[in-house]
């Protein structure tokens, strides 16, 4: 897998350049996108009105994800495969071009075959997993992967979920019999929807769960764990929480005050009682369910799955979101508690931000926040644990001292600005209220819920990650670890220096050092010259097709040790 994701590196990175090719063919090209705006850029007159939408908070189209289109080229990709698996004779023949025929490497998928025990025959490009045995082969929640391609394959065949390389990855298998033999064979890619991470983050807790039960420990011992809020099963904005058939919570990953309390009368906004829905679809069906219902005036989906203990007790552990709890929907909320703090006041409007009951200044998953200048947080929807503290010194999971960044940017005009938390990215918009009696920022957040996201703060990140570090050696060394915080799935970073010298490429090594002047497009164009082009424009997105598969990328111009580097990620959409 990991020399795979190194092709991918490479050839989205080389198909950049198809941008140019489009303009020699007079074909009106995509422009780059830039994603960084500042208040320089906002007319005097807009300075004054509240929560300025500026540039940058309005995602361009035509660059999101498209999972549907993956989806069957992942499904005809496999059946494409199985075909010339029963009409080929020689299974060797058939293992070879599965490794190696541009026929089945298509982008960023290939095919992979295991036996009914485990044993790895193909595997893409990841020749190292060839005649391994990964029958006992576990994510990092314990989900065992390959026994579950197999169990599925068995069955008729279908999707699987699980996490891998930092990320939630969707697979599709299906059973092959040869020379009476059984083989799974399969194909897989990364979402980056909420969707998936729901389904992975459940599924994920219920192998826990089994796995807790199977060896004869008390099921308090997994439910602890989804209350963790460190653990690895929080991330961002989902958690997990976990109830019995009757409705007595015995877990929640966000509220611990819920638990020994009866969730069974709980009904949304619109009179569904949502827990009896859970249970009542779960008792119908062999496998987990989704139920929609509203939630702090929003629309809410959750996922849930049935478990069962040592003694017959039947629980379900579920994870939900909110659909359109989205940028604009931050931006609308910041805005609406801008009006209210200049129209009542700051006591007044930190009463209503910090009431958990009041859900006025709330949507979903969304709440307000509010800090004076000097980092006293006065406001803060989710946890007032937190109001009346100082956070001036306060660091996210990267060690950025986000609380100053919030305000900085709020000070500089306001807008967009990023860190990490709870394992995850997260995008606050800020602005700066003037009460007249002092200034203060306001600003809400949410979790990247689509991969053009996640791609784009994992290459902002990266190069904020460069600016910030003593050395850009130790930026770079971090860029390169598989299992680092700058891979995720199939997203990792590229570092290029203006003249071409390659200091990083996700995890493919080879690459380090070597002089990528020479590499051209197919109208003779340097790559290089493509992407200092763009970046004279500023930091921000680009779309390029090569081989007919369309790609997306995110690049930024970084500045370190006198030296200049272009800084970026992308993903075949």
């Amino acid at each position: 897998m990991m020399r795979y994701m190194k092709l991918l590196i490479f050839l989205a990175i080389i198909s950049q350049t198809c941008l140019l090719e489009s303009r020699v063919r007079k074909i009106p090209p995509i422009t780059p996108i830039e994603a960084q705006g500042g208040a320089d850029q906002i007319p005097e007159d807009e300075k004054e009105t509240p929560a300025i939408v500026r540039t940058d908070d309005k995602r361009p189209t035509g660059y999101d994800f498209n999972i549907e289109a993956k989806r069957k080229q992942v499904i005809d990709l496999v059946n494409k495969a199985g075909t010339y698996f029963n009409k080929t004779k020689s299974v060797e023949k058939v293992f070879y071009a599965f490794s190696s025929n541009p026929e089945y490497l298509h982008g960023e998928l290939y095919v992979f075959v295991y036996d009914m025990e485990g044993t790895c025959f193909a595997s893409g490009l990841n020749q190292d997993r060839v005649w391994q045995n990964f029958y006992h082969e576990k994510d990092s929640f314990g989900t065992p992967i390959v026994q579950n391609i197999i169990e599925t394959a068995k069955k008729g065949g279908g999707w699987i979920t699980y996490e891998w390389f930092g990320a939630i990855k969707v697979t599709y298998t299906k059973m092959i019999t040869k020379g009476g033999k059984d083989y799974a064979i399969g194909c897989g890619y990364y979402p980056f929807s909420k969707d998936d991470a729901v389904v992975g983050l459940v599924k994920a807790g219920v192998s826990l769960f089994n796995k807790v039960i199977g060896e004869g420990k008390q099921k308090n011992e997994a439910f602890g764990l989804f209350g963790y809020p460190l653990g690895r099963f929080v991330s961002g904005d989902l958690y997990l929480y976990a109830m019995t058939f009757s409705g007595d919570v015995v877990a929640h990953g966000e509220r611990a005050g819920l638990i020994g309390t009866n969730g069974w009368n709980y009904k949304d906004s619109r009179g569904t009682y949502v827990n009896r829905a859970i249970v009542s679809k779960l008792k119908e069906s062999k496998g987990g369910v989704w139920v929609d219902y509203f939630s702090k005036r929003a629309p809410k989906k959750a996922y849930a799955e049935r478990v069962v203990d040592s003694k017959g007790t039947e629980y379900f552990i579920a994870c939900g979101y909110y659909p359109d709890a989205d940028r604009n929907a931050v931006v609308d909320l910041v805005r609406k508690g801008y009006v209210f703090m200049k129209s009542h006041g700051l006591s007044e409007a930190a009463l209503e931000f910090n009431n958990l009951d009041h859900e006025e200044f709330r949507y979903g998953d969304l709440y307000l926040y509010v800090f004076d200048l000097k980092g006293m947080c006065i406001a803060e929807g989710s946890n007032q644990e937190y109001v009346g503290q100082k956070m001036w010194d306060d660091r996210d999971e990267d060690g950025r001292f986000f609380v100053r960044d919030l305000i900085q940017k709020a000070k500089d005009g306001g807008g967009w600005i990023d860190y990490k938390l709870k394992n995850s990215f997260k995008s606050n918009y800020v602005e700066l209220v003037d009460l007249g009696t002092g200034k203060y920022v306001i600003g809400c957040g949410l979790y990247p819920s689509t991969k053009l996201e996640t791609m784009t703060l994992l290459a902002k990140n990266a190069a904020d990650y460069i600016r910030s570090a003593s050395k850009l050696q130790d930026a770079i060394s971090e860029f390169v670890k598989p299992q680092g915080r700058f891979v995720r799935g199939d997203l990792s970073i590229f570092v290029f220096t203006l003249d071409g010298i390659c200091l990083a490429f996700g995890i493919d090594y080879d690459l380090i050092w070597k002089n990528i002047s020479s590499w051209k497009d197919a109208s003779g164009i340097p790559i290089i010259k493509l992407l200092d082009d763009t970046l004279a424009r500023g930091p921000g997105l680009i779309s390029y097709t090569r081989d007919k598969l369309k790609s997306i990328a995110y690049i930024e111009e970084v500045k370190k040790n006198g030296g200049t580097y272009i800084v970026g990620s992308s993903f075949y959409q």
